[in-house]
């Protein structure tokens, strides 16, 4: 459920521009405990906060090889193949510029709605 749930989420007001400033990837497993108490949350999050469409959101679902690897092909389309090798942890956001494919920064999805939109901001103005 809580990837369909992500797909919905992340793919609505995406619209908004035509291409995004920055990448996120967001990893995810469903036995992964931090995932499981704040995803949803941390998902109304980031979408309240990307109504201009300058985030790009992709699930990275670590929950299975299977899922792994179905995951890999979108990150692969991406070019985030080798960026996103050092980043193995469920409860991760990964931000790349979408240009660049460059780490941006950092986010876990533990912390505060406030913080993720405070942050969201931050970097979506060095872009």
């Amino acid at each position: 459920m809580a990837s369909a749930f992500f797909a919905i989420i992340f793919s609505s007001g995406a619209l908004a521009q035509d291409s995004p400033k920055i990448i996120a990837v967001l990893n995810r497993a469903s036995w992964c405990s931090v995932c499981m108490a704040n995803e949803e949350r941390a998902v109304k999050a980031f979408q309240e906060n990307n109504s201009d469409g300058a985030y790009q959101f992709v699930i990275n679902d670590l929950t299975s090889k299977d899922t792994a690897r179905k995951s890999a092909l979108e990150i692969k389309h991406l070019g985030l193949t080798e960026a996103m090798q050092p980043y193995k942890a469920a409860g991760l956001v990964c931000l790349f510029d979408a240009k660049t494919k460059e780490p941006v920064n950092q986010l876990l999805i533990s912390l505060p709605n406030e913080d993720i939109g405070k942050a969201m901001t931050m970097f979506r103005k060095d872009r």
